[in-house]
């Protein structure tokens, strides 16, 4: 009767907000495996107004331009290599030698934990970060001046020989290790709404401020002592990297499209820095599959010079078009096969993980999966 009610409610808000001219951001645009999201950057414009807080705003950005571009895509959480430790993900964003892990439900979007593969030339730099409890990084349905704050750990374990004398003659001992712990408090807050003009398209916005407070702490293992707190001390040997470090942006998000339609960076004075932004007018809110009935699988993975498309289509299919990403969700390749002949030679591409989506003649979703191209 509860969840009834409840329900009730939700659906009676959102009727309300529709019908005085806002934005909702319901879950029709939630984050799902598959799902890739490309933008263009400008870092070269002259001015841009990013506007204030309140109703019925309008922004105009028709005129920005692109000086790069970048991706994102929620890979299935099996691909990261990671995933071992996070094994109730659904999918995983990996963003370079970063892997983030999600678990997505009707009404929110989780983050799990994050990872690094790799530590370069820092001693305890790497591996998995989950969370004690998973935090809710998106709710739906989301409204004009709805917040969501959370935050997030992790820490880095380092020997003693790697920190200054300097440093360590200030302890009462010397120390057997140390630890910096970092952690970000992440708020937001949808405190505008209105229609945003971009190049290719208008849409139909809730502006989200959003901000990031970064704190970062030093502790030391000492003998009989235990964990102490030294982050005054190291702040003395390494000046402001210590300190609390805040950033602020504006995120853009509509009911018409998954992922922000526009994200502007702002420096401490609020000067722009950079926009993300969708540059086509392309609306899809959910993989569309075409037939249930159909199932696909891609072998062998590992592959070394040629992937074998294998299962049952419907006579119905003259051509399979498909789309090769890479790890980071930078499309490489796009082609299409007979059903006569559904392999795809990988002669030309590097060894590493790469993402395969395969569509019908309509553009609907049949397959997609992931697999591994290997020479060794």
């Amino acid at each position: 009767m509860n969840r009834n009610i409840t329900s009730t409610l939700a659906l009676l808000t959102i009727s309300l907000h529709m019908a005085l001219g806002q934005t909702s951001v319901t879950n029709r645009v939630r984050p799902q495996v598959g799902d890739s999201l490309y933008y263009s950057i400008d870092t070269a414009f002259s001015t841009l107004d990013y506007g204030t807080p309140g109703s019925n705003k309008s922004w105009d950005f028709s005129k920005l331009g692109t000086t790069g571009t970048r991706s994102e895509v929620y890979h299935p959480a099996s691909i990261g290599k990671l995933a071992s430790r996070f094994p109730t993900a659904d999918a995983v964003l990996v963003q370079g030698i970063n892997e983030q892990y999600f678990k997505f439900y009707q009404d929110r979007a989780e983050l799990l934990g994050t990872g690094t593969t790799g530590g370069g030339p820092v001693p305890g730099l790497g591996g998995a970060n989950v969370f004690p409890k998973p935090v809710v990084v998106q709710k739906f349905p989301e409204n004009y001046q709805d917040e969501l704050m959370y935050t997030t750990s992790n820490s880095v374990a380092l020997p003693s020989s790697i920190l200054p004398d300097s440093l360590l003659n200030t302890l009462p001992l010397k120390p057997d290790s140390f630890k910096i712990i970092f952690s970000q408090l992440y708020q937001k807050k949808a405190d505008a709404w209105g229609v945003l003009k971009l190049p290719a398209k208008s849409w139909n916005v809730l502006r989200e401020i959003r901000t990031v407070t970064t704190q970062t702490r030093v502790e030391a293992k000492v003998p009989i002592l235990g964990w102490l707190d030294v982050t005054n001390l190291a702040a003395g040997v390494f000046g402001n990297l210590f300190g609390n470090i805040n950033s602020t942006s504006y995120a853009f998000v509509s009911n018409e499209t998954k992922g922000a339609v526009a994200v502007v960076n702002v420096d401490t004075l609020g000067n722009v820095l950079s926009v993300s932004y969708k540059p086509d007018d392309q609306t899809l809110t959910k993989i569309e599959v075409a037939s249930t009935s159909e199932s696909l699988h891609i072998y062998p993975n590992p592959a070394s010079s040629r992937l074998q498309i294998d299962g049952e289509l419907s006579t119905t299919h003259h051509a399979i078009s498909y789309t090769l990403m890479d790890s980071n969700g930078k499309e490489i390749y796009r082609g299409t096969l007979l059903a006569t002949d559904l392999s795809i030679g990988l002669e030309s591409i590097a060894d590493g993980i790469y993402f395969l989506r395969l569509m019908d003649e309509n553009g609907k979703l049949l397959s997609a999966g992931s697999f591994i191209k290997s020479t060794r």
